[in-house]
C-alpha cells in the first residue's frame, strides 16, 4: 500500500470522518430548504399572497396569526409529496386552534366506548 495513504489514513480518525459528513449533510440540508423557501416566495409572488411592503393591511394576516415561512414550506412539500406531481393549489394555510385538538381526541375516546 502506498505509504502518503497510509499516513493520510492515520491523520484522519473516526470522530473526524463523522463530524466531515455531518456537516455537508447539514450543507445539502441547508441548500435544499433555501430551495424550498425561494420556491414558496415564487409560488406566493405568483398566486396574489400576501404583499410585503403594500399598505393593504386587511389582506395581510396579524403577526401572531402568520405562519413562519419554514412551516409554510413543509406544509407545501409534504402536499407535493402525497398528492404526486400534478399541479395542487394551496387556496389557505391557518393556525389549527389548540381547543380543536383536544376535543377531536375526546370525540375520538368517546366514540371508542362501548355503551351498555
Amino acid at each position: 500500500m502506498d505509504p502518503h495513504l497510509v499516513a493520510a489514513a492515520d491523520m484522519i480518525n473516526f470522530e473526524t470522518a463523522v463530524l466531515a459528513l455531518v456537516a455537508v449533510g447539514l450543507l445539502v440540508l441547508a441548500k435544499i430548504v433555501s430551495d424550498l423557501r425561494a420556491e414558496v416566495r415564487g409560488l406566493r409572488e405568483s398566486h396574489g399572497g400576501p404583499a410585503k411592503a403594500s399598505g393593504a393591511a386587511a389582506t395581510s394576516p396579524t403577526p401572531d396569526d402568520e405562519i413562519p415561512p419554514d412551516v409554510f414550506a413543509a406544509i407545501v412539500s409534504a402536499v407535493h409529496f402525497t398528492l404526486g406531481e400534478e399541479v395542487h393549489h394551496i387556496v389557505s394555510v391557518s393556525p389549527a386552534n389548540a381547543l380543536a385538538w383536544s376535543r377531536e381526541g375526546r370525540r375520538s375516546i368517546f366514540r371508542s366506548h362501548s355503551f351498555r
